[in-house]
Order: structure tokens, then C-alpha cells, then sequence
């Protein structure tokens, strides 16, 4: 039983890394991009369309975007999507959504309410 019980715990956890609102969200731009290979870079930007712009001047391809409100994406979810879309660069902003009703926390000694984000995404190759 114990055992059935990490690998259930081991499973879930890999694929919670792998999946979530930026997968779920994900919409492709680029109908069955090339497979770009090369490092990968994660960035957080101030102004997306500012930073898309600048990649597609120094030559990269927008390959799809995920846009949602919840947390803030984590790094496993976006390396994970990227490689999916085989994606070299993604670049994402975040602005606080205020208090959402799925983010409230009550415990014994009190409660809490976490932001939301309203997170966009862009996976780009090269």
C-alpha cells in the first residue's frame, strides 16, 4: 500500500510540472513550426509587445502564445511547454488581477488572499 502510494504521489507530481495553465492554455500561431533547436531562455518583461517585437527583429518566429488569470507560471510548466512546441525563447509579463475566489486560504490561525495574474506568454524559435 505505502508503495502504491509514492508512485501515485511521484506521478502526480511529474505531471502537475508538465501540464497546467500554460499548456491548458496554449493556442498555436504557427501551424506545424520547424523544430528549433538551441538553449533555451525564459524571460519576464515589463512590455510583451515591446519584447516581441525586438525578438522578431533579431530573428526569432512567434510559435504560439498562452494567456490566462490564475498564478504566476512556474518555471517547470514553461520549460516544459516549450519543449512541447520545441521553442528556444519565452518571454511573459504578469499584471496583478486582484483577489481571485479560487486563491483564498483559511486555516486554523487565520486566513489569507492571494493576487491573481493575468499572465500572458509567448513561445518564440530560432
Amino acid at each position: 500500500m505505502r508503495t502504491t502510494l509514492l508512485l501515485f504521489c511521484c506521478v502526480a507530481l511529474m505531471s502537475g510540472c508538465a501540464s497546467g495553465p500554460t499548456h491548458d492554455y496554449y493556442n498555436p500561431i504557427v501551424a506545424n513550426p520547424p523544430k528549433f533547436k538551441g538553449d533555451l531562455t525564459i524571460e519576464l518583461v515589463d512590455d510583451l509587445d515591446a519584447s516581441a517585437r525586438h525578438c522578431t527583429d533579431e530573428g526569432y518566429t512567434v510559435i504560439g502564445q498562452s494567456t490566462y488569470v490564475g498564478a504566476q507560471p512556474k518555471a517547470a510548466e514553461l520549460t516544459a511547454q516549450a519543449k512541447r512546441v520545441h521553442a528556444t525563447r519565452v518571454i511573459y509579463a504578469m499584471q496583478s488581477a486582484g483577489p481571485t475566489n479560487m486563491q483564498m486560504h483559511v486555516g486554523f490561525l487565520g486566513g489569507s488572499i492571494d493576487n491573481g495574474y493575468q499572465v500572458s506568454i509567448l513561445f518564440l524559435g530560432k
